[in-house]
Formats: C-alpha cells, sequence, structure tokens
C-alpha cells in the first residue's frame, strides 16, 4: 500500500511540476543574453504580474488561446521573462524567449521583411531595428542604421552564445520582487540634467560608479515604483552624512490641511538654520536669497523655522490660486521689522499693512497675500481665514487622513489626478483626446513621491478601482 502512495505521490508531483513551467513559461533563456558591460538592465516578471494582478491563471490562458489570439500568434512566450537592457554602446536591447520561432519568422515576413541565416543565428532589419534569433530567444537592437547593424553583428553573435552573465546589475534585478525590475548606472541619465544636478552638489562624482535600482509592483490600487540609490563612493556617502540634519522625518501632527483632496500638498521637515547655510552654499540659491531679503528678512524667517513645513495648493480657478504656506518656528523675531517692509524695497511694489501684532496683509500685482505667526505656526496664504478653517474633522482633513503615509518621511508630495486633469492647460494640451483621457482621469485618485531617506523613494498612483477590475475587462 506504501508503495502505491508513494508513486501516486509522484505522479501528483511530476504533474504540478509540469503543469507550473505550463502556466509560467519554459526555463529562463534569456538572462544570459545581457552583456557584462551593459550601462542598464531591465526586467519584466510575467510570473510575479500575473500574481500581484490578481487575475487566475485561467484568465490568462483563455486570453492567449481564444481564436483572435491564435490567428494573430507572433511566436513569442508572452510568460517567460522579458529583458531589457542599454549597451554599452548606447543601443536599447530586448530579449524574449520564443514559443515558436517558425511561427516569429512568419510574424516577420508577413510584414514585408526579409529573412536571412548567418553565423548560426537567423536576422532581420527594419526601421532601424535588428532582430537576431534562434529557437529559443529573440534578441532586438536599435535604432541603428542598416550600415551600423552589420558592424553590431559580431557582438550580438557573442551576447546570444553566451552560456551564463556576468553583469552585476542583472544579479541585482533578479533579487528584486516588483513585477517589473530596473538596475541602471546613474551615467546614462541624460547629460544636461545631470550636469544640472552635479552643479547644485558641488561634486565631481563619477556617475558609472553610483547606480540606481527601481522595482515595479501592482497592489489592489496602486501601481507602485520603489526606487533606491546605491555606491560604494566615498563622496556619495560624505554628501549624504552632511546632509542629515538639513530634513527630518515628517511628524504629521501639529499641521493641518484645510482640504481633504487638495490638488497639490508638499511635505517635509526641517531645520530652518541647517537648510539656510545649505542654500548659502549653492551659488544660485545664495543669490536667490539676496534678493529675497531685500523685500524681507528671509534669513531670520528660515532660522527660525524647526519641525514640520508644508505647502498646500487646494484649487486654481479663473481667478486665483488657493493655496497655503505653514511651518513649525521656534519664535517670530522675524516680524519685528515688519512695519519698516514699506520704506524697503518691498514698498516700491507692494503695499503691505498689519493687521493685528501677528497677522500681516501683503497687496501687489493683482493678488493678496496673507501671513503672520499663531500658535507657533508661521504661514503664508490667498485665503485670510487659513488659521481658522483648517479641516478639524479627520474625514475632511488630506494630512489627518495619510497620516501613516506622510509620517516619518523626509519628504512627501501629492497630486490629485482628477483636479489635474481639469485644469484649462492640461485640457489644451490633451487637445482631441480629451474625452479618453478624462474616463482614464476619472478612475485616477492621486501621484505620490515620497522619501524615507536621501537614498530611497516611493513613487505611487493610486486607483478609485481595483487594478485587476481594468485588467480582467481588457481580457474579456
Amino acid at each position: 500500500m506504501k508503495k502505491y502512495i508513494f508513486i501516486i505521490l509522484a505522479i501528483v508531483a511530476v504533474v504540478a511540476i509540469g503543469g507550473y513551467y505550463f502556466l509560467f513559461g519554459k526555463k529562463d533563456v534569456c538572462k544570459n543574453v545581457i552583456p557584462e558591460d551593459a550601462k542598464a538592465v531591465m526586467v519584466l516578471d510575467s510570473k510575479q504580474l500575473v500574481k500581484q494582478i490578481g487575475i487566475d491563471s485561467s484568465d490568462i490562458l483563455g486570453f492567449l488561446q481564444s481564436d483572435k489570439n491564435k490567428k494573430e500568434d507572433l511566436g513569442i512566450d508572452l510568460l517567460s521573462p522579458i529583458y531589457g537592457f542599454l549597451s554599452n554602446e548606447s543601443y536599447l536591447c530586448g530579449v524574449m524567449a520564443l514559443s515558436d520561432a517558425d511561427d516569429f519568422e512568419e510574424a516577420i515576413k508577413k510584414e514585408g521583411i526579409s529573412v536571412e541565416s548567418q553565423r548560426g543565428f537567423k536576422w532581420a532589419y527594419n526601421k532601424e531595428m535588428i532582430v537576431c534569433y534562434d529557437d529559443e530567444k529573440a534578441l532586438l537592437l536599435g535604432p541603428i542604421s542598416q550600415t551600423e547593424s552589420h558592424n553590431m553583428r559580431p557582438r550580438m553573435v557573442e551576447w546570444m552564445s553566451q552560456s551564463s552573465s556576468k553583469n552585476p546589475m542583472l544579479s541585482s534585478v533578479l533579487k528584486q520582487d516588483g513585477a517589473l525590475c530596473l538596475s541602471s548606472k546613474m551615467s546614462v541619465v541624460p547629460g544636461s540634467y545631470m550636469h544640472q544636478v552635479l552643479q547644485y552638489l558641488n561634486n565631481p562624482f563619477d556617475m558609472d560608479k553610483v547606480f540606481l535600482n527601481a522595482e515595479l509592483s501592482i497592489k489592489e490600487k496602486s501601481l507602485h515604483l520603489s526606487a533606491s540609490v546605491e555606491s560604494d563612493e566615498e563622496e556619495i556617502k560624505d554628501l549624504v552624512s552632511k546632509a542629515d540634519g538639513i530634513l527630518q522625518p515628517i511628524q504629521a501632527s501639529q499641521l493641518r490641511s484645510s482640504a481633504s483632496d487638495p490638488l497639490l500638498w508638499v511635505g517635509f521637515n526641517a531645520k530652518g538654520a541647517s537648510l539656510l547655510e545649505g542654500m548659502r552654499k549653492n551659488s544660485v540659491l545664495r543669490l536667490f536669497l539676496v534678493g529675497v531679503n531685500l523685500c524681507v528678512d528671509a534669513d531670520m524667517m528660515l532660522k527660525a523655522v524647526d519641525g514640520d513645513v508644508c505647502f498646500e495648493l487646494s484649487d486654481i480657478t479663473s481667478q486665483q490660486a488657493n493655496y497655503t504656506l505653514k511651518a513649525q518656528v521656534t519664535n517670530q523675531d522675524f516680524l519685528k521689522n515688519a512695519n519698516e517692509w514699506n520704506t524697503g524695497f518691498l514698498g516700491k511694489s507692494f503695499s503691505f499693512k498689519s493687521i493685528d501684532k501677528n497677522n500681516y496683509m501683503l497687496q501687489g500685482a493683482g493678488s493678496t497675500t496673507y501671513f503672520g505667526v499663531k500658535d507657533n505656526i508661521a504661514y503664508f496664504s490667498s485665503n485670510q481665514n487659513v488659521t481658522s478653517n483648517e479641516g478639524s474633522n479627520t474625514s475632511d482633513n488630506f494630512v489627518s487622513n495619510n497620516k501613516s503615509e506622510i509620517e516619518g518621511k523626509i519628504i512627501y508630495a501629492s497630486i490629485s489626478m482628477n483636479k489635474l486633469s481639469r485644469l484649462p492647460e492640461i485640457q489644451n494640451m490633451m487637445g482631441k483626446d480629451s474625452q479618453m483621457l478624462n474616463v482614464f482621469f476619472d478612475k485616477m485618485d492621486r501621484f505620490t513621491v515620497s522619501a524615507t531617506d536621501y537614498l530611497h523613494y516611493d513613487i505611487e498612483l493610486t486607483t478609485k478601482e481595483d487594478i485587476s477590475d481594468f485588467i480582467k475587462q481588457f481580457l474579456k
């Protein structure tokens, strides 16, 4: 009897293993193609994607095996990981497993593209892209001219023939759990942007030794991108160490929001003295401070800040933008000379008026700004009643509703996708597609960027409905 039980268990194990590979693809044949000197590596893990979306494998198989999709079979194994990389020559490359090389070749020829055999592989070129494939996998590279593509063929053969990959970034992406994972040298960031960042930091880093890792995960009602910067460079470590005293974890206890769904909300926690010192070290920000100090005692304001700071843009109407900037302060010494601001540079363009000893009004350029201090909270606002109309009910308060997400971050910024899409400028940009995009935006909730420290960041797009419902509608 025990013998038969053992045989039955063995059969069940074989069937289970076979079913696993049937549902989630065959052996990973693509990762070995990644060259050791690639500048960036990406992987789309179909198994994780299906798991995170929460769709049954039967739905996927039904979609793939439907008559409609059978007629358009490209011979690509959609259930195996798909890899992408940026070559050392700066070409974008993709590697995908093939379910049927003959179907793949037939799909290419249907597009009027000729296929040739060379160096033990088959080749096709069209519209600045070259394709190299065998019975198991296909490598796509571009954009590239036809002349340059001939020069790259030896390199592509070398990659396709590798039995393993020694790229360190490949090891990094394979350790991540996201549906889409990336590891990249920071040197691939566009030069003009990176030049501005390095100029701001006043440090000549070797960006080939600084890495960006990111993974995209799909949750019930959100797309979540987690990113981190890694480096063994001492200059990077020194920079992070010096910046530690500027931003602190947000407390989210004293500052409240005036709206439950503001167009924009940005918060951080700072020691003003350290922030001021850091700003003075940068030439651009130092010049900015000089200009602001011609109007108000900006240096004293910044030195007084110690705690949470938040900027809230409730909405933008045709008449004005409804905004509020608040900051926890240790003193209000910066208001001692407020009555003299009318006589300075400010008085030439603006009208300054005292409401009482702690609250003031500034008029000019067609707008009015109210500012002052109440209960150790300094504020600048377009609303005179900003200190009295804060959402006291937690159901009407953005900060209270999202305290668990905001608290502990060194910076947190969130945008209402629905309100953003309603802005006239955005509507004009969308043009003829505005109706279709409005439907999309109506299903979106908020877009949020946050950081737990200087090297770890989170980007999240939340939705009003379950993401799996969107996918199921697509698969029908």
